[in-house]
């Protein structure tokens, strides 16, 4: 089967509005990387996350999932080791040289680029709210890339945007741990997750916001090898979600799914 280069990667990006300054956060599946040359791991992770980077060139930032779930485990959160757990792509990035990574110790995201400093210091107080990471990445306007997955694979956005609309099958829930810093210093600290209400069919299903965005020519997508790949603005998708929100509140859940 016929491998894809680095620079197809970098074109498809191109294809679906990635741009040179541009801020992406980019959704992985390792399928992607399988599709290069035969070479070690390694070597094509590092490869991919060039070819990304490629994409947006030196004035650009790359952010990527960095998601470790401690406090939810009960484990404490050390933002120097604790790994990734959303993917090799994104363990990849989380250990380059000039990424930096945030503190949230559920939702953690790595970034690298000029504007990844001010988003990995924003405090870790809740993981979707108003003072959020999400809400950062929002206001910047961020393109939501999925690379090999589907945009409910990569639709962790999308709990940002049930949060600011209140929905109510979500309710805070506060988790406790030990946070240990990267100089070494251990803290007790806390963050406040949006948790789903488990007695309902409220898992993620984006088909419906999916087929709107489509329609509505915001959700490009472009096939390298034998994957594709979807981009979206922050924007965009708010807008849209909270629409559907507003018409039916389960739009974006598995119980409205088929409606």
């Amino acid at each position: 089967m016929s491998s894809i280069s680095p620079e197809e990667i970098t074109n498809a990006l191109h294809a679906v509005g990635l741009y040179a300054g541009d801020v992406a956060l980019v959704h992985s599946d390792a399928i992607v990387a399988a599709q290069l040359p035969p070479m070690p791991d390694d070597q094509r992770l590092d490869l991919m996350l060039s070819a990304i980077e490629s994409a947006i060139g030196a004035n650009g930032t790359l952010v990527m999932p960095a998601f470790s779930y401690s406090f939810t485990r009960g484990e404490p959160f050390d933002v120097l080791n604790s790994p990734s757990t959303v993917g090799m792509l994104t363990e990849r990035f989380r250990i380059r040289t000039g990424v930096c990574r945030s503190f949230d110790p559920i939702f953690s995201f790595s970034a690298k680029g000029p504007q990844a400093q001010s988003l990995c210091a924003i405090p870790a107080q809740e993981c979707f709210g108003k003072n959020s990471f999400f809400a950062a990445l929002h206001k910047l306007n961020c393109h939501i890339v999925c690379l090999g997955c589907s945009l409910s694979g990569g639709g962790t956005f999308t709990h940002y945007v049930e949060k600011s609309h209140g929905v109510d099958y979500r309710y805070d829930k506060t988790f406790h741990g030990i946070t240990i810093t990267t100089d070494r210093q251990e803290a007790a600290s806390s963050v406040v997750y949006y948790v789903r209400d488990l007695k309902r069919d409220s898992g993620a299903d984006l088909r419906r916001l999916n087929a709107r965005l489509e329609s509505q020519g915001a959700l490009r997508s472009h096939v390298v090898g034998r994957i594709r790949i979807f981009a979206v603005r922050a924007e965009d998708f708010f807008q849209t979600a909270f629409q559907m929100l507003d018409e039916d509140p389960s739009s974006l859940i598995k119980e409205g799914a088929l409606r």
